[in-house]
């Protein structure tokens, strides 16, 4: 998931690093998440008559992490995300709690952001199956294409809040490519959004656009389970608002196999959180808004 105390996302060098995102996710050892928690897919089996194909819920302790910029350096978040999987499309939605260490005072401490994700098959809705691969080596398939929605809000609506609307693709990456053969995704997934900002003092209206790449790939180390997923998020800055990349992946380890207590459920390991342009303010020599910050990771998946 996702575990970010977002506000806003997108150019210049993030062309180079989406392509590096994507190159990345295509090794043995890459992977990504927020859509849906695939360390669990499905994390609880679903009638056979029922509406969902699957569910996930989970809850996400980051309790100390360091690194971070525009905001005090030091933070510790609480996530709780749900995710699941129907006959009509799917869902991800998240809420992050986050608690700022060395806030000046008069400014709060405690803040929450979250993401409510929709997104509707067209090839469920229709019963068509709409895989296609555009050329016999392609790198990977189009296995279904879908209305994707979203809408982020952060606790003061007037600093943090977009509506997006646009067009998603599942992805299932090939095993034969130019990078040769390889294990299979969880899931990848990538979605084209037109985006509006709805905070106080910007131009309304959908004037930029937002690409998002999710995916989620496990292996294993020796004689345990790893799962390395996460996602990028790239506002274009075609409007009146700055360019902002967003990388955040988190690799983990199954506590709970290892343990012999249950697999999938309970993870430990780190988050990464690369953010250009953070917030979409402008990075300058008195003003550094290019993160890199690193937090424990401890997952729970219910």
């Amino acid at each position: 998931m996702l575990t970010c105390c977002s506000l806003k996302f997108g150019g210049r060098h993030a062309l180079a690093w989406a392509i590096a995102w994507i190159a990345g996710a295509l090794t043995p050892a890459f992977a990504q998440e927020t859509a849906a928690d695939a360390a669990a897919t499905p994390a609880t089996p679903p009638a056979a008559d029922s509406f969902f194909l699957w569910t996930d819920t989970s809850v996400s302790v980051l309790p100390w992490g360091t690194g971070f910029e525009v905001d005090p350096s030091e933070q510790s978040t609480i996530t709780l995300e749900h995710a699941h999987e129907s006959k009509v499309g799917d869902l991800f939605m998240f809420v992050d709690f986050t608690r700022m260490h060395g806030a000046p005072a008069g400014l709060d401490k405690d803040t929450w952001y979250g993401e409510f994700g929709p997104r509707l098959s067209f090839g469920k809705l229709s019963g068509k199956d709409l895989s296609h691969t555009f050329f016999k080596r392609s790198l990977f398939e189009i296995k279904d294409v879908l209305l994707a929605l979203q809408y982020e809000r952060g606790e003061d609506p007037d600093v943090a809040e977009a509506a997006l609307v646009g067009l998603g693709l599942n992805l299932d990456v090939r095993e034969a490519g130019l990078l040769g053969g390889l294990g299979k995704f969880n899931y990848v997934q990538l979605n084209i959004y037109g985006r509006a900002e709805l905070t106080e003092g910007t131009e309304h209206g959908f004037r930029d656009m937002q690409i998002t790449m999710v995916a989620s790939y496990p292996f294993t180390v020796g004689g345990s389970d790893w799962l390395l997923d996460g996602y990028y998020d790239w506002v274009l800055g075609l409007g009146s608002e700055q360019w902002s990349y967003h990388l955040n992946p988190q690799l983990t380890v199954d506590l709970g196999e290892l343990a012999g207590y249950a697999p999938r459920k309970f993870y430990a390991g780190v988050e990464v959180d690369l953010w250009w342009n953070k917030y979409q303010i402008p990075n300058s020599s008195g003003f550094d808004t290019h993160q890199q910050a690193a937090s424990l990771l401890f997952k729970y998946h219910f």
